[in-house]
């Protein structure tokens, strides 16, 4: 089965205050939209199309080698519902279930993603919505359900009635899967009847409610899957959400950790069972460390094989690909 995954990636990111593209920016050791690209193949996208605009190359180099990732540049940055149209219009007609996802949404999980595909085909939507229910929902648009559980509207918070505000805690992510085939054919439905004067993806849910097709919503247990980032603060809280996830996934398999909240681990690092990393230990690339070692407590290893049964702690080294610390093969 085809499965696509748009990733919008061609924003500004001016809180940023950076000269490189807000995506390109580096959470554990690599840029935000290398781990939305991660999640979405994970779920089983083999066409993946990443919406480039700001930064443009620099976005492009980050997935040079990747040959299941194809890059589309959003010339005019004309909102979301545009950058999917650009898109379409790059690549032609969209096959099978096409994912909507966003470069600076790192945490979003791929079996969130997956279940997002799953319920579309299950129950044959032109739409599902990826929901949430943080524990603000100030500024987010609302999700509004019929009796049957059906999405009825997505309602922007300034749009809400206040009885509406109280009532409807159920919010819109912005993530979305489409069936390809009714994307394709309407998308250009969407129309810019609004203060921005841009074309927004929301709009799709009310076309397709208008046409009597079926659209539902998902809802994440966890809202901080949805978490974006547009600043180096949530730079930083998004950071130690995904540190602690890939630390307790470790100590769950076995690795000692004296404290979580002070070892770094990359997402393609290995550790070896009864194995210990200690405080300010950093393990990034392609690090495999074997069994039954101690790292740390200040050692920095990066692309470096470490054989089972090594200690490696030196308050005055950095590791890496080069180095060759006692023990490693």
């Amino acid at each position: 089965m085809s499965i696509n995954a748009i990733v919008l990636a061609a924003g500004e990111g001016t809180r940023m205050k950076s000269r490189h593209p807000k995506v390109a920016h580096k959470l554990l050791d690599k840029p935000l939209v290398w781990w939305t690209v991660d999640a979405a193949r994970k779920a089983g996208a083999n066409r993946i199309i990443v919406v480039v605009g700001n930064g443009a190359d620099e976005v492009r180099a980050i997935f040079a080698n990747d040959e299941d990732v194809e890059c589309v540049e959003q010339t005019e940055r004309l909102g979301t519902g545009h950058a999917v149209r650009c898109v379409r219009d790059a690549i032609g007609e969209f096959v099978g279930p096409t994912l909507v996802l966003y470069g600076d949404t790192p945490l979003v999980r791929p079996q969130t993603i997956r279940a997002l595909v799953d319920q579309t085909q299950a129950n044959h939507n032109a739409c599902t919505v990826l929901t949430m229910r943080p524990p603000s929902p100030e500024g987010y648009g609302r999700i509004k359900r019929d009796a049957s559980g059906a999405v009825q509207a997505i309602i922007e918070h300034k749009d809400c009635t206040p009885e509406e505000q109280a009532t409807l805690t159920e919010c819109n992510s912005g993530m979305y899967c489409f069936c390809g085939k009714r994307l394709t054919a309407n998308i250009d439905k969407i129309g810019t009847n609004n203060a921005q004067g841009e074309y927004y993806l929301t709009d799709m849910v009310d076309i397709y409610v208008g046409m009597g097709e079926p659209v539902s919503a998902l809802c994440s247990d966890d809202f901080s899957e949805m978490l974006g980032v547009n600043s180096r603060v949530q730079l930083a809280t998004a950071t130690k959400i995904m540190q602690l996830r890939i630390n307790e996934g470790l100590m769950s398999e076995g690795v000692t950790m004296l404290d979580p909240n002070q070892v770094w681990v990359g997402p393609e690092v290995t550790v070896g069972r009864d194995s210990e990393l200690l405080p300010q230990t950093m393990l990034w690339g392609t690090t495999a460390i074997g069994e039954d070692c101690v790292i740390g407590p200040n050692v920095r290893l990066t692309n470096v094989t470490v054989a089972n049964g090594t200690s490696l702690a030196d308050e005055s080294r950095t590791e890496t690909a080069d180095s060759n610390p006692k023990g490693s093969r």
